[in-house]
């Protein structure tokens, strides 16, 4: 009984967060925007950009596509001030593997590893998407158990 009336109340707050983010979202996201970076092929996306050139060379669509394939970790970036970047984007045949940094308040955020997993499941979900890694650099904002759940237990790889 007592697991059920858990399972219960964990539905229920799952279903409440799922709506809370949707409303978020579309207060601060246009869906035309939205389709028109989704209708964009990623693997050319990635093709375009010069990683090597910081984020100058990055394809100015890529984040944008990046972050509308993102599902409702998207609702805390963004109200939480914080962004992908892309420090390295590989094409191999028909797929992409990506090293994935956050920027703003994100970066040293105590949910880090929820966001990181949630990143991580959402862009993977993309059939062109082969690999997410993130940047090594994310770390450097975490010590103790924090830095180790995120190493051990996030399951996530950083670069």
């Amino acid at each position: 009984m007592e697991d059920e009336l858990a399972e219960q109340y964990r539905n229920q707050i799952r279903l409440q967060m799922n709506e809370e983010a949707s409303r978020r979202l579309q207060e601060v996201i246009d869906p035309r925007e939205d389709a028109r970076v989704l209708s964009l092929s990623i693997i050319e996306l990635v093709r375009d950009s010069d990683f090597s050139n910081s984020e100058e060379g990055i394809h100015p669509d890529l984040i944008l596509s990046l972050m509308a394939r993102l599902g409702e970790v998207r609702a805390a970036l963004m109200g939480h001030g914080g962004a992908l970047t892309v420090r390295e984007g590989e094409v191999e045949g028909e797929f992409v593997h990506l090293v994935i940094g956050l920027d703003g308040a994100c970066v040293a955020c105590g949910a880090a590893p929820n966001t990181l997993s949630s990143i991580q499941n959402d862009l993977l979900a993309d059939e062109n998407i082969q690999s997410i890694r993130f940047d090594i650099g994310i770390l450097d904002s975490y010590d103790g158990i924090v830095r180790d759940f995120l190493l051990e237990k996030s399951g996530v790889k950083f670069c």
